[in-house]
């Protein structure tokens, strides 16, 4: 006989059943808290899932000459989330080479955001670059979790720029020297975001 403890619902007629398996050697203990109330989640709960993913990846080259910052071209992605609570887990990676020094910011529509605490003539940003050799290109990696609070289209996506001297040149997905030999790299970029249901 299998051992079952049934609960009527408080009204509509339903139940809840925790019913001990069948045939089993070991001894389980289920615990509920003791600090606070709590919510069983079942498999159709969508608390904590990933609704969907969409990524954009960007493997030309770009040159950047701008004190004021410029779209990263083709480093773009547009999410819909489904829910307003809903947050969207941001990740990118940029490669990226300099004349002297690089700035890249992410940006949700038209509002930078994840970026630095400046004070006086600082700069806030995301990313702060500098090449210390003509034929190298870093990568840079960041992951954040925003909250939009929207069901309406969105558009996340990488700026940069060299605000202190309009001379100072940054290079996208290949190095400062990009001459043809088998030491110069032509790294890729990519920005990707997953609609995480609250």
């Amino acid at each position: 006989m299998t051992a079952k403890i049934k609960l009527n619902a408080a009204s509509g007629g339903g139940s809840f059943s925790l019913q001990a398996p069948s045939s089993s050697a070991n001894n389980r203990v289920f615990t509920l808290p003791d600090s606070a109330d709590a919510t069983l989640l079942t498999s159709t709960s969508a608390t904590g899932k990933i609704l969907q993913v969409l990524q954009t990846t960007k493997v030309d080259i770009q040159s950047i000459q701008s004190q004021i910052f410029t779209d990263v071209t083709g480093l773009a992605v547009t999410i819909t989330p489904t829910s307003a609570s809903s947050k969207i887990l941001v990740m990118f990676s940029i490669s990226v080479a300099t004349t002297e020094y690089a700035m890249v910011k992410l940006v949700r529509g038209s509002t930078n955001i994840f970026q630095g605490n400046a004070t006086g003539s600082q700069v806030n940003c995301t990313v702060a670059a500098i090449t210390q050799n003509a034929y190298e290109c870093e990568t840079y990696s960041h992951t954040f979790l925003d909250s939009p609070n929207t069901t309406s289209a969105t558009t996340y996506k990488l700026t940069a720029g060299s605000p202190y001297d309009a001379a100072y040149v940054i290079y996208v997905n290949r190095a400062k020297n990009d001459t043809n030999y088998s030491y110069v790299p032509r790294p890729v970029s990519s920005i990707t975001v997953m609609e995480v249901a609250a």
